[in-house]
């Protein structure tokens, strides 16, 4: 999450530096600044070669040759595999924080996750980046915390290793001595989660996976080994993109595919990228947002009519949070009070990495810019 900025532009400079378009073919400059940020996070996170190839879709040794720029192929459509994760990875990650609001979309995904508890079984939840799903699976969590764990997978987190190690520290709330075996660490999960459950006389341990699709093959199998497990029997929700959704059905980097798993899925939400957010659950977002940031009244149906619009491109909600955060820290820096009306709203939207919708709007902001 980025830190609060001095100026309203520095702080919609941070957000836009990480900002990345996934429309038409990349030209020569593009592919070389998507490559450019892929190597910057591999070699920041110290993400592997066989971890980086499988988010482009290609082979180990491709990627290699293509970060060493001697792949003799055409590199497009590997880097635009990159730039789509850039730009999920951005939209995941860079939204002010927002307490928990009951959204339509919201108690969906919770509805899944606590399915997936009681039965227990597998649950899946796909939806675009910017719907909610983090926000949700977290409330989900805290709601019984001695229960449920939630994770983010990510990069740093998708081998069979690092994940087993990771449930270690969150359930014992301290890290394993020792360079131990993943078969150590996963007994010792294994045990934990069989004194939880104590044979079917307690509920089972509930644990969500955010960013499952980033999980390798075996990490993804190891979860449902302890789903599969008559001792512990542990829930398992997995979150993700679409891309979940085409992973769980390929065969890559895994012998017979993920069938066996896909049979256990016995709670599912899916919201497909093209499918409206709901109007209601941008006025409930509207209002959480501009409570927190101190405004005392309603917005009018016109500025949530605005909002309603934002919230159906690339981003959903996270765009209703963007512009009423953007909105807030211009008029904070000039002194007054925002009413967050349509015209406030459009205003700030140069400063968001948009266009404003009303022409009139577009010298102010080019003013603003120069000035904020």
């Amino acid at each position: 999450m980025i830190q609060q900025a001095d100026t309203p532009l520095e702080a919609c400079r941070e957000m836009m530096r990480m900002d990345v378009q996934d429309d038409g073919p990349l030209t020569d400059g593009q592919q070389q600044e998507v490559l450019a940020a892929l190597k910057k996070i591999q070699k920041a996170e110290n993400i592997s070669h066989e971890t980086m190839a499988n988010i482009l879709g290609c082979a180990r040794p491709t990627w290699s040759q293509i970060a060493n720029g001697v792949y003799p192929g055409n590199t497009e459509k590997y880097l635009r595999e990159g730039r789509r994760f850039l730009a999920e990875r951005a939209s995941s990650t860079k939204a002010p924080a927002t307490p928990y609001v009951r959204t339509m979309i919201g108690e969906l995904i919770i509805t899944v996750c606590q399915q997936a508890q009681q039965v227990p079984c597998i649950g899946k939840v796909i939806a675009p980046a910017g719907a909610g799903k983090t926000t949700a699976a977290r409330e989900f969590c805290r709601r019984q915390s001695d229960r449920r764990i939630y994770l983010q997978a990510g990069e740093c987190f998708n081998s069979k290793s690092a994940l087993m190690q990771l449930l270690c520290r969150r359930l014992l709330n301290t890290k394993i001595v020792g360079n131990k075996a993943v078969g150590v660490h996963y007994e010792k999960v294994r045990q934990i989660l069989s004194d939880y459950y104590a044979e079917g006389q307690r509920d089972p341990v509930c644990i969500v996976i955010d960013e499952a699709t980033t999980l390798r093959p075996c990490a993804l199998n190891m979860l449902r080994n302890l789903h599969d497990d008559d001792s512990c029997r542990a829930g398992i929700v997995l979150l993700d993109t679409g891309r979940l959704d085409a992973e769980l059905y390929s065969r890559h980097g895994i012998a017979g595919g993920y069938e066996q798993l896909r049979s256990r899925l016995g709670a599912q939400y899916v919201l497909p990228a093209d499918k409206k957010i709901a109007r209601a659950d941008v006025a409930a977002v509207a209002e959480s947002v501009t409570a927190a940031l101190g405004f005392g009244g309603g917005l009018d149906r016109a500025a949530i009519d605005y909002l309603s619009q934002l919230a159906q491109r690339d981003g959903k909600l996270r765009n209703v949070v963007y512009r009423l955060h953007a909105a807030h820290r211009v008029a904070r820096a000039a002194k007054r009070r925002p009413a967050y009306t349509v015209k406030e709203l459009d205003f700030v939207a140069d400063l968001v990495g948009a266009e404003p919708q009303f022409p009139h709007q577009a010298e102010q902001a080019e003013q603003l810019r120069q000035t904020a």
